[in-house]
């Protein structure tokens, strides 16, 4: 059994995406996969049970046999929190521990999803540079690109800290303009310092979209309209606070957004239906007229109305988009296509051991 601890330097780096296309490729090559998430940090609840919402999605998508407690034992709720505050609970890296060898032995390869980063979970005894030590684990370092210093500097730590144990990196969301200077300074510059870089993932649109269902669903919004369009993926949005025509001018000049503003603003509500924006937000709990509601559901835009003013919704829009959450079948099915084509799948199973040839 090879466990391959899949962490990051910093959240939403991208770990769930690489842990998905990582793991769909395995399957079809034939091993025993296991997928362990040992700290969860998005509590969801599933048939009356608390759940992590990465493990229920990670079941689903890689079709895993354990139960959602075995492939997350510890979720983090604000109740289990304030009871390490208190000094009820403690160190949970031996329940974690337990989990992994009672339900994981028989597999070929265990990914092991990670934290924020490896240093997060060490307030309860679950810190993710001492779990991978605990398992034996190879770990596979996962970059969220912002530059080609500040990426080289958290590679070599790691590499540091990890030395043997650290087996290479992915680097992602690499902007068109920055491709080339990666692969030609940043690549050659860590491969003199051994680390390997497995895959330079570009920045994707569909990736970093999300959808006007999920849009509604965090916003807590009631849909209007438009229902049958609430898949549509989100890419942007712009704020309707200037005149209609100012508004129809900037909305024409971008694609697959959703526009936010007053619920009192129907000249604005009327410009947006005129583009094809994805859907509308309409803030400050205004039910919008019944003359924008027939032409929304002549052109299928939904209509979304939340209680929220217009700045929070901005601002949950900011904390939203971007966030590689995979949750639409276009978005895995995306993922998926970019891990296979761009890992370096031949020297990811030299370092793990394994053979890249599929198994009867």
């Amino acid at each position: 059994m090879i466990p391959l601890y899949i962490n990051s330097t910093e959240t939403y780096s991208g770990k769930t995406m690489l842990t998905l296309g990582l793991g769909m490729r395995f399957k079809r090559d034939g091993y025993r996969l296991g997928y362990l998430k040992p700290l969860g940090w998005l509590p969801v609840t599933v048939d009356g049970e608390v759940a992590d919402q990465d493990a229920v999605f990670m079941k689903k998508a890689l079709d895993l046999e354990e139960s959602l407690d075995q492939i997350c034992p510890v979720v983090m709720t604000q109740d289990l929190i304030e009871r390490v505050y208190e000094g009820k609970e403690g160190d949970f890296g031996q329940k974690i521990m337990e989990t992994f060898r009672r339900f994981y032995q028989d597999k070929d390869v265990v990914l092991v999803g990670g934290a924020g980063s490896l240093f997060e979970g060490g307030f309860i005894g679950a810190r993710g540079v001492d779990l991978a030590a605990a398992m034996d684990a190879k770990i596979l370092l996962v970059d969220l690109f912002r530059n080609g210093i500040t990426t080289i500097d958290s590679f070599l730590y790691a590499r540091e800290i990890l030395k043997e144990r650290l087996i290479g990196g992915v680097i992602n969301r690499v902007r068109p303009e920055k491709m080339e200077y990666v692969r030609k300074k940043v690549l050659p510059f860590l491969l003199q310092r051994e680390v390997d870089i497995l895959g330079v993932i570009p920045d994707d649109r569909t990736l970093g979209a999300v959808s006007v269902r999920h849009l509604a669903n965090i916003l807590c919004g009631s849909v209007v309209c438009g229902e049958q369009r609430l898949e549509e993926l989100v890419e942007g949005f712009m704020v309707g606070a200037m005149s209609p025509e100012h508004a129809l001018q900037h909305f024409q000049r971008r694609k697959n957004i959703a526009v936010i503003t007053g619920g009192d603003r129907p000249d604005i509500q009327l410009a947006a239906l005129e583009t094809a924006v994805k859907g509308i937000i309409l803030t400050g709990g205004f039910r919008p007229n019944d003359i924008i509601i027939s032409r929304a559901m002549e052109r299928g835009v939904p209509l979304i109305m939340v209680e929220l003013d217009t700045f929070s919704v901005v601002q949950r829009f900011e904390e939203m988009l971007g966030r590689l959450e995979l949750r639409e079948e276009r978005k895995v099915e995306r993922a998926k296509e970019l891990v296979e084509r761009i890992i370096d799948f031949p020297l990811l199973y030299r370092k793990l051991g394994l053979s890249p040839a599929p198994r009867s």
